[in-house]
């Protein structure tokens, strides 16, 4: 019996080291040069007819993600998604969106976010039509 359970552990230790692991580095930074700390970062994989998210972290304090990917992460093409959102209350900032292949890895990467400034009450007004007059009452 005993035999039998070292066999098996070995089984499980043997196909864990068998699976082989992607590094990925991203530091995100604004366009005004500071760290963007918590930065949700977004996994996908794509499947014939949909897309399926596999891992949603986020990024430390200093902006920084550092992970070990398994195949489990990529499609059949061996392809990637990854999506990454930051807003704070001074700004708005352009999300990241980015395929990225099996092939690319080592993945170590820095990615500058960019500002957008919101649109102003009246640009907001000045775009939208005038509402429909109302019903008349018979």
């Amino acid at each position: 019996m005993k035999s039998l359970t070292f066999l098996f552990f070995l089984c499980c230790f043997s196909y864990a080291a068998a699976q082989k692991q992607y590094s990925l580095e991203l530091n995100f930074l604004t366009d005004s040069n500071e760290q963007a700390s918590d930065v949700q970062v977004t996994f996908i994989k794509e499947t014939q007819d949909d897309a399926v998210i596999i891992n949603k972290v986020n990024t430390d304090k200093k902006g920084v993600l550092k992970l070990k990917l398994t195949d489990d992460y990529f499609d059949k093409n061996g392809s990637l998604i990854i999506q990454a959102y930051y807003h704070n209350q001074k700004a708005y900032y352009l999300d990241y969106y980015e395929k990225v292949s099996k092939k690319q890895f080592p993945f170590k990467k820095t990615v500058i976010l960019e500002h957008i400034v919101p649109p102003t009450l009246e640009e907001i007004n000045s775009m939208n039509p005038p509402p429909p007059p109302p019903p008349r009452a018979n």
